[in-house]
C-alpha cells in the first residue's frame, strides 16, 4: 500500500518562495543587461535619420570607386548624424545604409528642420559589372557598374 503524504501549505509556499528567489537572482543580471542601451550613454536619444534622397556618384578613373550621397533632414538644430553603417546583400546586389542620429536628452533644443548630407564610399572593389541598388533608411537608388578594364587588387 502506497501512502501519500501531503505537504502542509506553509511548506509549499516556502519552496515556491525559494524557487522564485533563485530564478529572480539568476534572471536579474540578464534583464538589466538587456534593458541597457548599447548605442551609447543615456544622455543621448538615438533615432533613425530621415532620409529624403540617395544619389550614387561613379568615379571614372581607375580604380573606379562609387559613393552614395545621402541627403535628409533632422528635426532639431542640436541633432546630428551619429553613425552610418553599410551592409551588402549579395543575393540581391543591394547596399543597405543605416543612418542614425543622436541628440542630447536634457539640452534645450530649437525645433528647426535642418538638412544634412553624408557621402558614403561604397565597397565595390571586388564586385562584377552589373546593376546595383542602394537603400538608405528605406530610400532607394540604383546604378550600373561597368568597367572597361578590371584592376587587380593585390
Amino acid at each position: 500500500m502506497v501512502r501519500r503524504v501531503r505537504l502542509g501549505e506553509t511548506a509549499v509556499r516556502a519552496q515556491w518562495r525559494s524557487l522564485c528567489g533563485v530564478l529572480l537572482l539568476a534572471l536579474l543580471p540578464l534583464l538589466l543587461f538587456a534593458c541597457r542601451s548599447t548605442k551609447g550613454p543615456a544622455e543621448y536619444l538615438y533615432r533613425e535619420a530621415e532620409v529624403e534622397s540617395v544619389e550614387v556618384l561613379l568615379q571614372e578613373m581607375p580604380p573606379g570607386g562609387a559613393s552614395a550621397v545621402v541627403r535628409g533632414v533632422v528635426p532639431e538644430a542640436c541633432t546630428e548624424v551619429d553613425e552610418i553603417r553599410q551592409d551588402y546583400l549579395p543575393n540581391s546586389s543591394t547596399f543597405v545604409l543605416t543612418l542614425t542620429t543622436r541628440r542630447p536628452v536634457e539640452a534645450p533644443c530649437v525645433q528647426s528642420v535642418t538638412p544634412f548630407e553624408a557621402t558614403v564610399p561604397l565597397a565595390i572593389e571586388r564586385l562584377p559589372d552589373g546593376v546595383y541598388t542602394v537603400v538608405a533608411n528605406g530610400v532607394t537608388s540604383t546604378f550600373r557598374l561597368e568597367r572597361s578594364t578590371q584592376v587587380p587588387i593585390l
